[in-house]
């Protein structure tokens, strides 16, 4: 029976969504994100220091060479997925993806057999329409009428 389980091929979505999110990192703009993150509205007195230092970050950002900015900007990205990989790895112990694998392959696996019905049930009644077509007009080459 293990060996039933270790054939089957597992979704892994806790791997797919850490890998999307590190692409999805790597392509962001840093410099519009800290932008509007300081152009949101504190709701309490610790975001409004966050968005002071965020608003110190962007002044010091601006006076960067070229050079420097995109080493920050590589940095600070860097440091984001290593810190969401980690998250991530730290939920996958306490956070099992099996069951929503489970989920969604039993959700497939219905869809489909919604869809094989359907198609039986179509090709049946066409197949009893061409029949009654068939027979009327058996009938009427042989001269019956109904």
């Amino acid at each position: 029976m293990a060996d039933e389980s270790a054939a089957q091929p597992s979704l892994n979505l806790g791997g797919v969504i850490s890998e999307q999110l590190t692409e999805s990192i790597k392509k962001m703009d840093l410099l519009t994100v800290l932008q509007k993150m300081v152009a949101t509205t504190p709701e309490d007195e610790e975001s409004e220091e966050i968005r002071d230092k965020l608003r110190g970050v962007l002044k010091q950002y601006e006076d960067m060479d070229p050079a420097d900015k995109e080493r920050f900007t590589n940095q600070i990205k860097e440091g984001l997925v290593q810190k969401l990989s980690m998250r991530l790895k730290e939920g996958a112990q306490s956070i099992k993806l099996d069951g929503l694998e489970d989920a969604i392959r039993d959700a497939v696996v219905y869809r489909l057999y919604l869809v094989g019905i359907g198609v039986f049930l179509f090709i049946l009644l066409l197949g009893m329409h061409f029949t009654c077509i068939f027979i009327t007009e058996h009938d009427v080459h042989l001269g019956r009428t109904r």
